[in-house]
């Protein structure tokens, strides 16, 4: 679209077609021939440069070139590397929902699946590189695009996949499950399964682990974008929202309730308290560690803009049914209820997050309003939002928005000010008049200067909806007063409200002419600002008349005249008081940096939207500053300044400029100002100040200036030659230079002239400049917008070709002679100082003129190709320059001959000044400076330089951000438009400079700027290094000339080059070489063994460089792939798109790339293996300081791989290493050991095919898979159960299957399990691969020796060093494992001794060492013959269990960790004997050591938790001996107890439903929608728990002490406490809801047992978990009713007391789940409580009720008034004093009225205290009620009195707002109560 804008459009015919022609053709013919690298990368690299010179692609070609994109990704052992960058063009293509659907293309899901599933959940003994989950995430980003493409039959595959993997019972599965669902199903509606069939499945996973918010706020990802994709879909049941019930609805609503993690409830004296019931955010951090990988799948995004996207996209227009109930009820149930929250005086962690949850809410409806109005919108009439839902839907969010608009912290408040941009452009009248109300005040006043900030930065947003006449009519006439009251906020002390007044400023005039219109008419203007009162009716829907805004703001624009005045008076003033700027430039950070840049911003914009008078007067102004003052601290912003105000009329501002600046420039050169010769950057002299400030004006009036500079030619140019002759300082001729290079930018350069809110044309007409007022702020149209651009003519380019005769060529000559003779003009010798003078100021020159030339021709005019060919591949190529509009492109041009033969010979004079610089020169540090910057620029620069083209991009899309209104929306600013279409021309020039061909010129520079990289100069080497790093981007195969330099660089030579090594190194940790070093094994082999054997320099800061870039190149190491496998379906892909773009393949340049990728894979196995020689070599020869030697062995682990088998050396490098007294080397060795042993079993199982290795498919004889019978049998699930129990029978085992997967079967059976037969003599593992037995068999001579395993065993068993963590060895158990799994019991007779003697031990280090062995041991045994397997048993078990008998507090852990890694993922048949040792430890009740007894139940914990619900069979006994002990004395014994009760207890249930179907229709067939959840638990277990209920009452009616001083009843409640927090805190939760409503009365009991301190926290402490808890729908009323019977039927206060802060938290955290009648239900009980006899419970009473009013019932506020007031009449009767006994008998009936009066005014405080923050039209009748009881006895004052105080508190800030809801009379009253003495002090 904006190509169609540019100047040489024309010359774009046909680009499009041609370029993607070449790059399509190229990159199919690379994938075919297997070059993925550099061919496919380099093609793909080309094609998002196509995309981005925004070249339209068909949605076909779109969707071919993505599949093969796609299908590039998914191909069989492609590199990580590769994949990243093929995914993430992929994703680009697929991203826009406009460009690509469904329709047009269909992708598989599963490879994408595999890929994942390979990459984060490996085998155990895999290495997965740091590298490659990097890389891999953008294949998951890419799931997430390619979702949408899955075929319609994908979702019911995905499911039967995926979800008989999930195990509630392990946090680790549930998670990997959930990311699995959340990641790949299908959200869109499709013909084969529709979202709502596996709803119901999903939020019964949201309940089954109610733990882990994490878990549940996940799904809120996925029900978002189900909303928005099923938009449209027609649902006609009432009960339904959209495709979701209710109760799917409320689960959201309750977890997005849950996440803004507000503090709720008050404790037990009614305070507000925020820690109970508030967060949750401590407990989940113990399971979120336990997932592992899963939580690198989690989504990233905002949860709180899911939640919005899930509640935008279920609004639907009503369809008065009587029962239905919209979402937006619910929305305004949830914004009520959380509405004191946004206030800013109560602030805290929540306020960013609820805040910005408006904002997306805002920003959600904007956008699918905008869709909705789209002609393209695909969404039905009756689905669609209407004007009605838009309305209230503002109305909702809009009284919080403004309460959160004058937070506290920056963040949140700019969330509110977005959140009110994205209303405003919804509902302008509704949104306004109340945002103008506050803004005027605190703009106007002095009083609310907190608020100045606030408001303006509120205005800058809204600048643009609030000023556009079509959008809001009645906004225009705000501009002017806006405009003037905003210009005291442009103040130097106060950057921020500076920066936000100008953004405003910039917004507002972006779209508004400053023209006076009211010039020349008859009437005075008599604008005046009267005040807010005329927008008042808008509000009440009133018409606007448009014709009475017209002439309002017409009116207003004749203080446009006055207010530019003053905004220069202000820009000046900034300008007088900006700090002294350090080294010429400001410092990048400084706010001040910040303000001058958004200041001269606005002054532009200022500029190109003033009328030719206001221009005069602006220029008048400007030129009388510039003449009468010199500010050194503001020279370049007066010059940017100038420059703006020149834009508007070139021809006006030049004449006066350039006189003045020609005069002053000239009379201080005579003056002599410049004339001392400096090179410094920091030396400036004051007597020349007045000199740069001239000379800064003149080149920035003259920079876009273009033919206007024709008429002042001799001017310029007499004033280009003195400053050349006379100008010596270093600031002097740098900015002479400047000068002549804007002179040739202006004249050289394609550049638009003007960029105002209308195209010139109209700005002219006579209509527009009449009624330009009511085209305020109209959008740019994209389509035409119509750029005047400076194309450069002849007469400018033969100026440009004279200004390079008269000083580019007398400076070249100048520096030959220099270089000759070394003398000055005069013949004078130079001394060293004055040469480097001389060659600075020359060299400028050069440098600046080259710099204003770049656009001239498009090449260097060179013609020689390169010498040095990159013979890596053949299928890169460059591309040919695109056209943007070069000067000379006529080939018979004469011009362009010149202007060719200048480039290459200045190229040439360029390299011959490099090698004079070197060899005679290298200490001038500062020409070489300058002369790398010429280099740069001729190297790089093709007409922008790259910072020119960033700073410029940067700025673009910061603007759009700010303007951006909704998501598909391109109504911009023409501003913004014309600045899109120059992007459009520097992308274009910037794409030429990469991808060109070298000539040998170029080959020469790039090795003159190696040699500069490596300089010992640091200064010189670190801008040579940045420059070649950017030069070497440029060029096709530059990198493969350089790198061998750099490497040849580390080589020791014979003088000391510790800087050149330096450089080398530094260059080779950029990412630009370091990834060619990675990835071409032409150069890996020698940058390896370069470093490693780099040792010969021992300077630190040397060895500190070669650490670093070690460990970058460990970090980013990829294995690079052996053999990749080309599929079937990237043929296909090939072949569409070929045909689609009517492409065929040039055999012979396919076969030259397959040749030559041929070619490149055998060199690189050859290199590879050669390699592995070189290095084994190196560490063998004993050469080597020990940290080279572990660098050395450490690229050697990284080399090991299953396509390469291992050699000898090899293996006996890894076993010496394992005994090496090396702890980095014996480290090393372990991993290499391990994997070679690893991949010696996957190279037998495959035999050795490369392409099995690939695929990961290995052949295990033993391994099998069998079919679940279908249907499933009767009793299956618990055969299976049992069976896994049994011993088996050595004899029999021809039925014997061992499945060893823990997950399977547990919440559905899949079709097919893999299992595996035992070992036997018969049926056994293939011993080892050919090519591998060499490397096996060096291992078995090492293993087989006694010193082997004492020597390592004692190493094992040293001590840890203090950074690492003393803890059971994982890495060490797999070693073991791996040597035991290989060689079975070979040399175990050997080992036993050693093992033996530590177990003996008591050292923990040694019994660490001693269960590493063990555990590797038992767990490498898996496949060993059972009579081998039964032989091992009998040694073992006899030493564990000696051993455990004597385990030590401090060596528990080892062996709990010894257990876990015996049992995961084990059949527990193959650990029987284990299992049964573990088992049969039963607890002694009599025993008085406690850890004895908690060390039996640690190991069965761990066993239980290892299992999980396959030891269901040996539960019940286990749960009978917790039971019969559950009143132990000792609390580490209860503690561990109460765990193993609950584990046991959650693994009860599992639905094992017999397929995938099956259970996802009975979670259907649930009433809710919500799935089933048990909230029973199954069998007799319902019985033990009445029956433990039962005993409590008991033992507590017995109370009998115990030993230890605590009674048995207390012993027991603990137990019982312990159980229940672990039930509530761990993830799942299907034996936690059947315990919460049999146990809750207890649990009160328990807290009301006052002689147990402890017992009484811990309740207290449950309780308040139970109420924040997640709840399924139906249980919640059940809970309700359990509270509302505690409440009323207790005889004890202290209970009830207890229980309503319970029941206040449970009423907020459940809000959406509760029926209507339950909530009236709840205020009845909570209303009769008010009068209960107790005041403490009175008073808490109405502090619960307070928040249930706030929360919900706002529409019983009416009833419950009146019930109050009639509370209130009652009368207390009068007490008779008398003299004698001042102690009176009271009346009858006097203690009933007051409780009765109490009653009412506590209900009434109630009332008052529900609105913190507001007053409610009822209220100030209320407050007197409640002012009339000040003389009441007791308790009543007391209460009157703090309502009062509490009132004035929270009112104080809107006070003068407040007061006009109360009439005068009632003011009177109130008075006294409310404004005190100190209000006004």
């Amino acid at each position: 679209m904006f190509s169609e804008n540019l100047p040489y459009a024309a010359a774009l015919e046909g680009e499009a077609e041609a370029l993607l022609n070449v790059i399509v053709e190229r990159l199919c013919s690379s994938a075919k021939a297997q070059d993925w690298g550099p061919g496919c990368s380099y093609w793909v690299k080309q094609l998002n440069g196509y995309l981005d010179l925004q070249h339209p692609l068909s949605r076909q070609t779109r969707a071919q070139i993505a599949h093969v994109l796609f299908e590039l990704v998914i191909t069989p052992g492609i590199d990580a590397s590769h994949a990243e960058v093929f995914a993430n063009t992929c994703i680009r293509l697929l991203k826009k929902k406009d460009k690509i659907g469904p329709e047009d293309l269909s992708l598989p899901w599963e490879p994408l699946y595999d890929i994942i599933h390979r990459t984060f959940f490996p085998k155990s003994r895999q290495k997965t590189l740091v590298s490659e989950s990097k890389q891999i995430g953008s294949v998951v980003r890419l799931v997430e695009y390619a979702q949408r493409f899955f075929p319609p039959e994908a979702a019911s595959e995905i499911l039967s996949r995926v979800l008989h993997l999930f195990n509630a019972n392990s946090v680790g599965d549930a998670f990997t499950v959930q990311a699995y669902l959340v990641r790949f199903l299908p959200t869109g509606p499709s013909s084969k399964s529709s979202p709502s069939t596996w709803l119901p499945t999903i939020f019964s996973f949201w309940y089954l682990i109610p733990g882990s918010l994490v878990y549940q706020i996940e799904f809120i990802d996925l029900v978002a974008r189900v909303a928005e994709d099923n938009v449209g879909v027609e649902v006609n049941n009432p009960d339904q929202i959209g495709i979701f019930t209710q109760a799917q609805v409320k689960t959201v609503f309750a977890t997005g309730q849950k996440m803004m993690d507000l503090p709720v409830g008050s404790t037990t004296n009614g305070n507000s308290n925020s820690g109970r019931g508030g967060s949750m955010s401590g407990l989940p951090s113990r399971m979120d560690l336990r997932t592992g990988s899963a939580m690198l799948l989690r989504k990233k995004g905002d949860k709180f803009k899911m939640l919005a996207r899930f509640i935008v996209y279920s609004i639907f227009p009503p369809s008065n049914h009587p029962q239905e109930k919209s979402i937006l009820t619910y929305l305004a149930n949830m914004i009520q209820a959380t509405e004191s929250y946004y206030h800013p005086s109560n602030f805290g962690r929540w306020t960013f997050s609820i805040v910005r949850f408006l904002q997306f809410l805002g920003w959600e409806f904007l956008k699918r309003w905008t869709d909705e109005h789209k002609s393209e919108c695909k969404t039905p009439e009756s689905r669609r939002l209407t004007p009605d839902l838009k309305r209230q839907f503002v109305l909702t969010l809009r009284g919080v928005t403004f309460l959160s608009m004058f937070g506290k912290d920056p963040l949140s408040v700019g969330s509110s000010q977005a959140a009110l941009k994205y209303l405003a452009w919804l509902e302008p009248s509704l949104i306004f008049p109340g945002l103008l109300g506050r803004v005027y005040p605190s703009l106007e006043t002095l009083t609310e200067t907190h608020r100045t900030t606030s408001s303006i930065s509120a205005l800058s947003l809204l600048a643009i909806p609030l000023f556009s006449r079509t959008h809001y009519p009645a906004g225009g006439k705000h501009l002017a007063p806006l405009l003037h009251l905003t210009i005291p906020g442009i103040d130097m002390n106060d950057p921020i409200k500076t920066i936000s007044s100008l953004i405003f400023l910039t917004h507002a005039v972006m779209g508004v002419p400053l023209r006076d219109l009211t010039e020349g008419s008859t009437t005075e203007s008599g604008f005046r600002w009267e005040g807010m009162d005329i927008d008042e009716r808008e509000e009440d829907q009133m018409e606007i008349n448009e014709e009475e805004e017209d002439a309002l703001c017409k009116a207003s624009t004749a203080v446009f005249e006055d207010w530019l005045a003053k905004f220069l008076r202000r820009v000046f003033t900034i300008f007088e008081y900006l700090p002294q700027s350090e080294r010429g430039k400001m410092s990048m950070q400084s706010m001040e940096t910040g303000l001058v840049t958004v200041l001269l911003h606005a002054c532009e914009i200022v500029g190109t939207q003033m009328s030719e008078q206001l221009q005069d007067m602006a220029l008048k102004m400007v030129i009388n500053f510039a003449s009468t003052t010199v500010l050194q601290n503001a020279t370049k912003p007066m010059g940017y300044l100038c420059s703006t105000l020149t834009s508007p009329d070139r021809r006006k501002a030049l004449a006066q400029f350039i006189p003045l600046c020609n005069t002053n420039i000239i009379t201080e050169l005579q003056h002599g100002a410049a004339s001392t010769p400096t090179t410094s950057p920091t030396h400036h002299i004051q007597s020349d100040a007045t000199l740069h400030w001239y000379q800064c004006i003149l080149y920035h009036v003259i920079m876009l200036s273009g033919s206007e500079l024709l008429h002042h030619k001799n001017d310029l140019l007499y004033l280009g030659k003195e400053m050349v002759q006379k100008c010596r300082s270093r600031k002097g001729y740098m900015w002479t230079g400047k000068f002549i290079r804007m002179m040739l930018v202006a004249l050289t350069q394609i550049y638009p002239l003007e960029c105002r809110n209308v195209d010139q044309e109209r700005w002219k007409s006579e209509e527009y400049q009449k009624n330009q007022h009511k085209y305020w702020v109209q959008p740019g149209d994209p389509e035409n917008i119509n750029v005047d651009w400076h194309v450069p003519s002849n007469p400018e380019l033969d100026f440009a070709m004279e200004i390079l005769e008269i000083f580019l060529l007398p400076a070249l000559k100048r520096i030959q002679d220099l270089m000759d003779s070394g003398t000055d003009e005069e013949g004078k010798a130079l001394s060293n100082r004055e040469m480097t003078h001389e060659f600075c100021r020359r060299l400028s020159i050069v440098r600046n003129c080259l710099g204003g030339m770049t656009t001239l021709v498009e090449d260097d005019g060179d013609i020689e190709t390169s010498d040095y060919k990159d013979c890596e591949t053949e299928a890169v190529l460059p591309i040919k320059s695109i056209p943007v509009g070069y000067c000379f492109s006529d080939p018979n041009d004469p011009r362009r001959h010149t202007a060719r033969k200048l480039r290459k010979e200045l190229g040439e004079f360029l390299h011959k000044l490099v090698t004079y610089f070197r060899t005679k020169r290298e200490d001038d540090v500062d020409s070489l400076k300058i002369l790398l910057k010429i280099i740069k620029i001729y190297l790089t620069d093709r007409g922008v330089e790259k910072s020119k083209y960033d700073a410029s991009k940067r700025g673009y899309q910061y603007a759009k951000g700010m303007l951006k209104t909704s998501n598909h929306d391109k109504k911009y600013p023409r501003y913004l438009l014309v600045k899109r279409a120059y992007q459009q021309h520097l992308c274009r020039l910037k794409q030429n400079a990469f991808g060109r061909e070298r000539t040998r010129l170029h080959d020469d520079l790039l090795k003159d700027l190696v040699e500069l990289s490596l300089s010992s100069y640091s200064e010189i080497r670190k801008i040579a290094q940045s420059h070649l790093t950017n030069a070497s981007r440029c060029f096709i195969g530059a990198k493969p000339l350089i790198i061998p330099i750099l490497l040849d660089a580390l080589e020791p030579s014979d003088k000391s080059n510790s800087e050149r090594m330096k450089g080398a190194l530094y260059l080779l940790s950029s990412r630009t070489y370091m990834y060619t070093c990675l990835r071409d094994w032409r150069f890996v082999p020698s940058f390896i063994s370069s470093i490693c054997q780099a040792q010969h320099d021992d300077k630190p800061s040397v060895q500190e460089m070669i650490r670093k870039v070690f460990y970058d190149y460990l970090l980013n190491y990829n294995n690079t792939a052996f053999k990749t496998i080309r599929t079937d379906g990237l043929n296909d892909a090939i072949c569409r798109t070929l045909d689609t773009l009517s492409i065929s393949l040039d055999t012979n340049v396919f076969d030259k790339i397959r040749r030559k990728t041929e070619q490149r894979m055998s060199l690189q196995k050859k290199n590879y293996f050669e390699l592995v020689d070189k290095l084994l070599n190196l560490v063998k020869s004993n050469t080597l300081h020990w940290r080279f030697a572990s660098m050395a062995a450490n690229f050697l682990d990284l080399l090991v791989r299953p396509e390469a088998p291992a050699s000898p050396d090899m293996a006996e490098f890894a076993a010496k290493g394992l005994v090496s007294e090396l702890p980095a080397l014996r480290r090393i060795a372990i991993s290499t050991t391990t994997r070679i042993l690893f991949h010696i079993k996957q190279r037998t199982l495959t035999g050795g095919d490369l392409e099995l290795i690939a695929l990961e498919k290995t052949t295990n004889p033993l391994k099998k898979t069998i079919a679940i019978p279908r249907p499933l049998p009767e009793g299956y699930t618990d055969e299976y159960l049992t069976t896994c129990l049994t011993k088996i029978n050595e004899n029999d085992t021809t039925n014997v299957l061992f499945q060893d997967k823990t997950n399977v079967g547990w919440y559905v059976w899949p079709d097919n399990i893999s299992v595996y037969s035992p070992c036997t003599v018969s049926n056994t593992i293939p011993s080892c691969e050919s090519s591998s037995q060499a490397a096996f068999n060096k291992f078995l001579e090492s293993f087989n020796s006694s010193t082997f395993w004492s020597s390592l065993l004692s190493y094992l068993s040293q001590e840890f060093v203090r950074d690492r963590e003393d803890n059971f060895s994982m890495i060490n158990a797999h070693l073991f494992k791996s040597i035991f799994q290989m060689y079975e019991d070979t040399f175990l007779e050997v080992a036993k001794p050693e093992i033996a003697k530590l177990c003996e031990s008591a050292e923990k280090n040694q019994q660490r060492a001693a269960s590493e062995i063990l555990a590797g041991l038992i767990r490498g045994s898996k496949h060993w013959r059972l009579d081998k397997l039964q032989a091992l048993w009998d040694w073992a078990i006899p030493v564990l269990e000696k051993t455990f008998s004597s385990i030590t507090p401090d060596s528990l852990v080892y062996w709990e960790r010894l257990l876990g890694y015996c049992f995961r993922n084990r059949d527990p048949r193959r650990v029987l004997p284990l299992i049964n040792l573990v088992l049969d430890s039963s607890l002694d009740p009599t025993s008085h050591a406690s850890f004895v007894e908690a060390k039996k139940l640690f190991f069965v914990n761990t066993l239980i938790n290892s299992f999980s619900w396959r030891i269901i069979p040996r539960s019940q006994s286990l749960l009978n001996d917790y039971f019969s002990n559950i009143r132990h004395p000792y609390k580490q014994v209860r503690d561990v107890m109460a765990a193993n009760i609950n584990i046991l207890l959650q693994m009860q249930w599992h639905p094992s439903a017999s397929n995938v179907s099956e259970i996802i229709e009975f979670n259907c067939k649930t009433v809710e929608g919500v799935g089933y959840v048990p909230v029973i638990l199954p069998g007799n277990f319902s019985n033990i728990i009445a029956e433990l209920v039962q005993s409590l009452e008991t033992w507590q009616a017995e109370r009998k002490p115990t030993a230890a001083g605590s009674s048995e009843y207390g012993n027991a409640s603990k137990t019982v406490l312990a159980w229940l927090y672990d039930a509530l805190t761990v993830w799942q939760a299907s034996a936690t809801y059947p315990l919460i409503l049999p146990l809750l009365p207890s649990l009160f009991q328990m807290q009301d047992v006052n002689d147990d301190q402890d017992l009484q926290a811990a309740a207290t402490h449950v309780l308040n978990v139970i109420a924040s808890f997640s709840y399924p729908p139906d249980m919640v009323q059940l809970i309700i009713d359990k509270f509302i019977e505690i409440l009323t039927e207790t005889p004890s206060w202290h209970v009830r007391v207890k229980a309503l802060p319970v029941l206040q938290v449970f009423f907020f955290k459940h809000l959406f789940m509760l029926s209507e009648d339950k909530m009236i239900k709840v205020m009845d009980v909570v209303f009769v409580m008010l009068k209960d006899t107790q005041i403490e419970v009175r008073q808490l009473a109405a502090v619960t009720l307070s928040g249930l009013i706030r929360c919900s019932q706002r529409g019983a506020i009416a009833t419950l008034k009146d019930q109050f007031f009639k509370l209130l009449d009652t009368k207390i009767p009068p007490r008779n004093t008398t003299h004698r006994a001042p102690r009176t008998t009271l009346p009858q009936g006097f203690q009933e009225a007051i409780l009765t009066r109490h009653a009412g005014v506590l209900g009434l405080s109630c009332l008052v205290n529900a609105f913190p923050y507001d007053v409610p039209k009822w209220m100030p009748e209320v407050l007197v009620k409640l002012a009339e009881c000040i003389s009441d006895p007791a308790p009543i004052q007391a209460t009157v009195k703090n309502t009062f105080a509490d009132f004035k508190r929270t009112h104080q800030d809107s006070w003068h707002e407040d007061m006009k809801q109360f009439t005068e009379d009632q003011m009177s009253l109130l008075s006294d109560m409310l404004i005190s003495p100190s209000y006004y002090a």
